[in-house]
């Protein structure tokens, strides 16, 4: 995308695991339960004239266990998926969610050059 960078954003523990609790939710008036799940997490911060304009997490389904005050993975699926969380404002907030990385045209209008 032109104008943008993107910057993995390394953590300080490797592999980084999160744990989501199972949920409970409506969707379209119905409702669903999520299960818990264990995810490996990458993140990349995406920047436009060096203003923070979304954050892209990509989330690998695996099964782990801490060992010793690490992680230690068994199993991983073989897919990705990603979900960006971009700042619509321009104040730093990152209210809208939008499965997938992030494209030309989700970036917010505050962050484009101004026409001449």
């Amino acid at each position: 995308m032109p104008g943008a960078v993107a910057e993995l954003l390394p953590h300080d523990e490797y592999p980084y695991i999160i744990e989501f609790p199972g949920q409970e939710f409506v969707l379209n008036g119905a409702h669903q339960k999520m299960r818990p799940a264990q995810v490996k997490v990458s993140m990349v911060r995406w920047k436009v004239d060096g203003h923070i304009i979304a954050y892209s997490y990509g989330l690998i389904p695996v099964t782990a266990r801490r060992v010793n005050g690490k992680w230690d993975v068994q199993s991983e699926l073989g897919c990705i998926f990603t979900a960006t969380f971009i700042d619509d404002k321009g104040d730093g907030v990152f209210r809208v969610l939008v499965p997938g990385g992030l494209t030309a045209d989700q970036i917010p209008r505050w962050a484009k050059p101004k026409e001449s």
